[in-house]
């Protein structure tokens, strides 16, 4: 089985998050909108547990830029 360090992974998943956030901007449907902000939360969030407190200490307000979406 392919071992993916928690640091890559979760870099991979906070890209996911910027392609949902991205994809919410540019759609005309509200609940197609909604459900893409929601994945995209859901991503952030579970990266930020992979990272563990050290991200939190070291760059605070680091995902300021992953809030643009609307």
């Amino acid at each position: 089985m392919l071992r993916v360090r928690p640091i890559v992974h979760s870099l991979e998943l906070r890209e996911q998050a910027k392609r949902c956030r991205r994809l919410a901007r540019d759609s005309i449907d509200p609940a197609l909108r909604e459900s893409l902000l929601t994945l995209a939360v859901e991503y952030a969030a579970r990266a930020a547990s992979l990272e563990g407190p050290a991200r939190k200490s070291k760059n605070p307000g680091a995902d300021s830029d992953d809030q643009e979406a609307t």
